[in-house]
Order: structure tokens, then sequence, then C-alpha cells
């Protein structure tokens, strides 16, 4: 069924692309002194196979990736169904215990971390002006994130005995990965049509 959705969000994101690609062209031929580009004239089309790679390359893409990645990693290494089963009150292994006490401790030094680099006085993540947005800590909040998300996950997995090979610490970093990898077809798909309709209206 996802397969199924994911292909048609992709059809009609390709169609709505052929069709700013004709549009734009018959309107600017049509009245030449629109403000507005066409894709299909000489410099229409070095833009779009000279800036594909530029359209595609935002941070966005970058944070995407480290979060499915962190996600992957708390749902391969068992972080989340354990902490499901604590709030539902369902015993809990001993080592899934151990693994729980953990992420707890790693999740304080966390904040205590993110609490002297970003909100006191004068702290190393502020801009210079001191405040918290635009700043390091705002640009690194979600990389921060994913980081957060596969210490825990990797610690509890190898303390609960989920994680005990090299091999099975990998795969569960590349586990979010092969679930989503649906995301990213529509991901290039967008972003192109986006592109596309900042550079026919001159954006």
């Amino acid at each position: 069924m996802r397969n199924r959705i994911c292909a048609w969000v992709s059809i009609v994101l390709v169609g709505l692309e052929v069709l700013l690609i004709l549009s734009s062209w018959i309107a600017t031929a049509a009245m030449p002194d629109l403000h507005m580009r066409s894709l299909l004239g000489s410099y229409g089309i070095r833009w779009m196979f000279g800036h594909f790679t530029e359209n595609l390359n935002v941070s966005m893409l970058v944070e995407i990736v480290l979060l499915i990645i962190g996600g992957g990693a708390m749902i391969n290494s068992g972080l989340v169904r354990s902490a499901h089963n604590l709030i539902a009150r369902r015993r809990l292994r001993y080592l899934e215990r151990i693994g729980l006490g953990v992420v707890i401790a790693e999740l304080v030094a966390f904040i205590v971390a993110v609490v002297l680099l970003a909100f006191i006085p004068h702290a190393v993540l502020l801009s210079v002006t001191g405040h918290l947005f635009p700043s390091s800590f705002s640009e690194s909040l979600l990389p921060a994130i994913a980081f957060a998300m596969v210490v825990c996950s990797l610690s509890f997995g190898i303390a609960s005995g989920r994680l005990t090979t090299v091999e099975q610490v990998y795969a569960s970093l590349t586990y979010g990965l092969g679930r989503c990898a649906w995301i990213f077809p529509i991901y290039i798909f967008a972003l192109q049509l986006y592109g596309s309709i900042r550079f026919v209206l001159m954006l």
C-alpha cells in the first residue's frame, strides 16, 4: 500500500514538473514581456543540467538522513519496544532494565552538556549577539538530537544484549535507511520541482 501511494505521489510530482516545463515555454513564447523564464530556453536547459545537484544539496537532506539513522537505531536496538513496555508497566528483563538505566544516565549527561554549552551567559554555542536563534546551537540542534538517539540506542542494545557483534551494531545504524528508502525518490522529485518553480518565477 505504501509503495503504491509513493509511486503515485512520484508520478504526480514528475507530471507537475513536465507541466511546468511546457507551460513556462508556452507562456514565454506567447507573452515575451512576461516576468518569467522558460525551462526549454537555452538558459533554462543549462539551468536544469547545471543546477540539478544544487537543487538537492540542502541541509534538510543531511538532517533527514541523520534522524532516519537515529530512529532506525532506536527501533532495531529494542529501545523503543522496551520503553513502551516500561510505560505499559510490562515486565522487563534484567538486562533491559540495565540498558534503560544507561540510557537515562546518558540523557541526563546530554541535557547537562546542552545547558552548559547553550543556556548559560556567554555559552559557546550562542551567537555573537548572545541569541539561541540563529546560532551554532540552532544549526546543530537536529544533528545533536540524532547523535543522542544513536548513542542511546547503541548503548541500550549493547547493555541489554540485543547487539552483541560489530555487524549487529552496524546493521542497527543502517536499519532506518532501509526502512525509509521510499522517502528519497519523492524528496528528489519534490526538490527539483520546487527549484524549477523558483527558476521559472525568478524568485
